[in-house]
């Protein structure tokens, strides 16, 4: 599927990320479950301290995430796996930037 977002947040800030899947999953399909998984590209390396819980909430067509912490400068890759009702799995990737100090 492949929606991808970028945006920055201090390390400090601890807050829900989400994407919308409204216009994107068949008609008569919905999304059962989530879960995330979070990658340090500046340092190469899986960081799952970024992610408050690997399981994602769905609400509607939304699934969303919390994230937190992070290292100042680094840039991180969050996937959402999101399952759909008919067996569909949906992959995509956000881009989350740590501002510098």
């Amino acid at each position: 599927m492949s929606i991808e977002k970028i945006f920055s947040k201090q390390p400090s800030e601890k807050y829900p990320i989400a994407i919308d899947y409204t216009n994107e999953i068949p008609i008569g399909t919905s999304l059962v479950s989530a879960t995330g998984a979070a990658f340090d590209l500046t340092r190469n390396a899986s960081d799952p301290t970024v992610l408050v819980s690997a399981t994602g909430v769905v609400s509607g067509a939304q699934a969303s995430l919390r994230v937190q912490a992070g290292q100042h400068g680094d840039k991180y890759k969050i996937t959402f796996t999101t399952y759909l009702s008919d067996g569909s799995i949906l992959e995509d990737d956000v881009i989350m930037e740590i501002l510098a100090e």
